[in-house]
């Protein structure tokens, strides 16, 4: 992936123009698959659910008689639904619940089959464990914004409007005004997705980014969730309330959705399917009231 620092005057434009690219993407792939069609399942959707989809996925595939499942490449919770409507998906997985345009246009089925620790990611290259809210607050704020180390700090963005940028506030209150004048500002990196947004950690020294547990362990992903003023993001801690920040998964099937999509998604809330998730970085169904 190319990195990109894109104008601040026009970040909804360029992400959305980045976004509908992705999506291009998995449309080709789509049209060039034609086994799919008749015998598999097809799940894609939010770069915080797809790692831990492949792991059930693979799980699924050791028991007898299981349908084939391809995991697609990450492309967010809005291109989830929208392929899914479409036809293109059998099975989203989402950060949200269908929006009423979205459940105008077809019948859904939704369970909230997970929820994950919201973290602050840095590439553990960084040698970086933890910050004081104050520490992280001002790797927000305007001109060369440093790590205690020294090392400069690169904020990863997304739009105002989107749960990560919320969860940014709720997470640390004082980083709540320095991030929003962040969006403002010329030469920000920003991310149109959870998937680009881990990438951008991954390739930019001295990046960081909302991402969830869920992601970084699914996916083993090279990052420290960063404790913050103490709190440790644990799935565990989100289980006993120490750690109260954290992203709803969803799966969402269509109303008539077949035996193979059916057959997946029972296996994923089964003691089976909620174990793997349990192992990484998922607190499942089974230990959390809707």
């Amino acid at each position: 992936m190319q990195v990109q620092e894109l104008d601040a005057r026009f970040p909804r434009r360029s992400l959305l123009r980045r976004f509908g690219a992705a999506c291009a993407v998995f449309v080709a792939s789509w049209s060039a698959s034609t086994v799919w069609a008749a015998e598999g399942v097809r799940v894609g959707g939010t770069g915080s659910g797809v790692g831990g989809m492949r792991l059930v996925a693979e799980a699924l595939a050791r028991q007898p008689g299981a349908p084939a499942v391809e995991v697609l490449p990450a492309f967010g919770s809005a291109g989830g639904i929208a392929a899914l409507i479409e036809g293109r998906l059998d099975i989203a997985v989402t950060n949200r619940l269908p929006n009423a345009a979205e459940s105008a246009r077809a019948g859904f089925k939704v369970q909230e089959y997970a929820r994950t620790p919201f973290v602050m990611a840095v590439h553990r290259n960084l040698g970086l464990q933890a910050l004081t809210g104050a520490q992280f607050a001002a790797l927000y704020a305007e001109g060369a914004a440093v790590y205690p180390s020294g090392q400069r700090a690169r904020p990863v963005l997304r739009l105002p409007e989107e749960i990560d940028s919320r969860l940014v506030a709720a997470l640390v209150p004082a980083a709540g005004p320095p991030h929003e004048a962040a969006q403002a500002r010329k030469g920000m990196l920003r991310a149109a997705t959870d998937a680009e947004a881990a990438e951008l950690v991954e390739k930019v020294p001295g990046a960081f980014a909302a991402s969830t547990l869920a992601q970084i362990e699914s996916e083993r992903r090279p990052f420290v969730a960063l404790a913050i003023d103490g709190r440790v993001p644990t799935a565990a801690a989100l289980a006993s309330g120490q750690y109260p920040h954290f992203k709803p998964l969803y799966l969402i099937v269509r109303a008539n959705a077949d035996v193979r999509a059916q057959r997946f998604v029972d296996f994923l809330l089964s003691d089976a399917g909620q174990a793997v998730l349990a192992a990484h970085g998922h607190l499942p169904r089974r230990d959390f009231r809707p």
